[in-house]
């Protein structure tokens, strides 16, 4: 019988936000019979929130990474950190508080390496924000600061209280126009949630033609919406129809291992101007989010023009187009974009 895998789940925010407060507000409330591990990672070289963390609770196990960011510099430590943590003890439960200034998406990678696979399931991220940021640019011009609610699976406003109802609203703004979707969007105090978002699972809509994907305060596990439809397109986990009397919508999400190359992707995103060589009927608007062989890549198409960017989300592969028709035919350009997925073997070589 093969051993039951870890969930794994990242804490994450910029300096200040409040993650620390989070974590012992977590374990105070865990289950009392299960043993619980938390490996925090600070930018310096003298640990502190490993001190405040462990007080919180007891069944716990505390691992410091100190002096640089576990995702980039000190990344082997990360691997001896676990491998050593996992050979003492196995913990029911593993939290990963990164340094408020670094990649967290380069965590998950790490995770995620066959090795480490074989042990560890990673679950939801959560990320804290103060609204507050909202209003000042050097946190929304920051790259870290934007890769970390990029990566959330959950995104969570904290410290709520001190900020005023313009800035709440501004981050939920935001946050419920955000591609790809969040599992679930919140507002909270004192780094107050309810644990039951570290194994939020689920999918939420894509979006409506012209809309943007709303999220309530209380998270819940999304269920396949009625416009969900079985596909024999062999890569896709799933495909998502959204249809009104001028436009449609249609949604592919792919699981995380499936790898596609950047270079077709780029020329099937430049191509869709002359849409008619798909079949299709004039495209609205076309984005998508796939781990490629150059890595994770944003690719959007408005207006004519395509543009790629990296970007730090890890959950899956996902795009989707909206174009100007009722009853549009995908067939073609499925075929285009299943081309794009990489043979197997080459993707487990990349």
């Amino acid at each position: 019988m093969s051993k039951q895998k870890i969930p794994v789940n990242l804490i994450t925010g910029f300096l200040g936000v409040g993650k620390t407060t989070a974590i012992r507000r977590l374990l105070a409330d865990k289950p009392a019979n299960e043993f619980w591990a938390v490996l925090v990672n600070e930018f310096g070289e003298v640990g502190i929130d490993g001190a405040a963390i462990n007080t919180a609770s007891e069944g716990l196990n505390v691992v410091e990474v100190p002096g640089g960011c576990i995702c980039c510099t000190t990344s082997p430590m990360l691997r001896v950190s676990l491998t050593k943590l996992l050979r003492q003890r196995q913990p029911d439960r593993l939290i990963i508080e990164p340094s408020g200034l670094g990649h967290p998406a380069g965590i998950i990678d790490i995770l995620r390496d066959p090795f480490l696979a074989t042990a560890l399931e990673v679950r939801a991220t959560i990320t804290l924000v103060d609204p507050r940021q909202l209003d000042d640019p050097r946190y929304t011009t920051h790259e870290v600061w934007r890769d970390q609610i990029t990566l959330a699976d959950v995104l969570i406003a904290n410290k709520c209280d001190r900020a005023d109802a313009a800035q709440v609203d501004r981050f939920m703004g935001m946050a419920n126009g955000m591609f790809p979707p969040k599992l679930a969007v919140l507002t909270t105090c004192q780094g107050e949630f309810d644990s039951q978002l570290l194994d939020l699972a689920g999918e939420p809509a894509l979006a409506k033609p012209n809309t943007s994907p709303m999220h309530g305060k209380r998270p819940k596990t999304s269920k396949p919406s009625k416009t969900t439809v079985e596909s024999d397109f062999p890569p896709a986990l799933q495909i998502k129809d959204h249809n009104e009397p001028n436009q449609s919508s249609r949604g592919w999400i792919w699981q995380t291992e499936t790898r596609f190359s950047a270079n077709q992707l780029a020329t099937l995103f430049q191509g869709l101007s002359a849409h008619t060589e798909y079949g299709l009927p004039t495209v609205q608007r076309a984005k998508g989010v796939f781990n490629t062989d150059h890595g994770w890549l944003l690719f959007n198409w408005v207006d004519g023009e395509a543009n790629a960017q990296e970007i730090a989300w890890r959950r899956d592969s996902r795009a989707e187009l909206i174009v100007a028709s009722a009853t549009p035919d995908w067939a073609q350009f499925e075929a285009a974009l299943l081309a794009c997925c990489l043979p197997e073997t080459e993707a487990k070589t990349v």
